[in-house]
């Protein structure tokens, strides 16, 4: 994946230039780059999104006046430690950068899962069973529903599950509705286009 190969030899690049001493040989490198990027993946399933984006930054005067101290002084590091909540919204950006390679991955994955589930759709099954609720318009058992399908309750509840604006219904028997868009979308596409406005 490009982005996974990308991280990989920024990875190489940091190594090289900060552990030159400590990882000398190219071999090393590459062992180094590879390993880092494998605990990439439990850093990204671990990591706390929330915290990550939450950035905070010192005020440009004082940042200003920062980095005028450091340069005055000959030690650029000192801007740093003048703003520490920069410093700190840095190191997230970075994180966040580092994980784009595994979140992708797993957007992949689940991408991925979705269209095998997609390809496995009774497609006939849900079809009758979103015009019922199209004709009803009031919540419809799914033991009803499942009925006028000719399929099992099952099937039927794990296929109306990979549809946007079927709405499930939990208390008291499992029913399902439509949500307004799905509706008037639908009632759009029906022969003679008829379109209901909802009560």
């Amino acid at each position: 994946m490009p982005v996974f190969f990308l991280t990989f030899w920024v990875i190489y690049a940091v190594l090289w230039v900060g552990f030159q001493g400590l990882l000398t040989t190219h071999t090393a490198r590459l062992l180094g780059s590879g390993l880092v990027v494998l605990l990439l993946i439990p850093a990204y399933v671990t990591a706390n999104w929330n915290e990550l984006r939450s950035l905070k930054f010192e005020s440009s005067d004082r940042l200003l006046a920062a980095r005028m101290i450091a340069r005055a002084s000959g030690m650029g590091g000192l801007a740093f430690l003048a703003g520490p909540q920069t410093a700190h919204a840095f190191v997230k950006v970075l994180s966040v950068t580092l994980l784009l390679g595994p979140g992708l991955v797993h957007f992949a994955i689940r991408l991925a899962g979705r269209a095998s589930l997609l390809d496995m759709l009774d497609i006939a099954a849900v079809s009758q069973a979103l015009t019922l609720l199209i004709e009803k318009d009031q919540r419809v058992s799914l033991d009803e529903l499942a009925q006028q399908s000719n399929t099992t309750e099952d099937r039927l509840e794990m296929d109306l599950a990979l549809v946007d604006g079927v709405v499930p219904l939990k208390s008291g028997e499992l029913a399902y509705t439509l949500n307004d868009e799905l509706r008037q979308e639908l009632l759009r596409h029906r022969p003679g286009g008829a379109t209901r406005t909802p009560d």
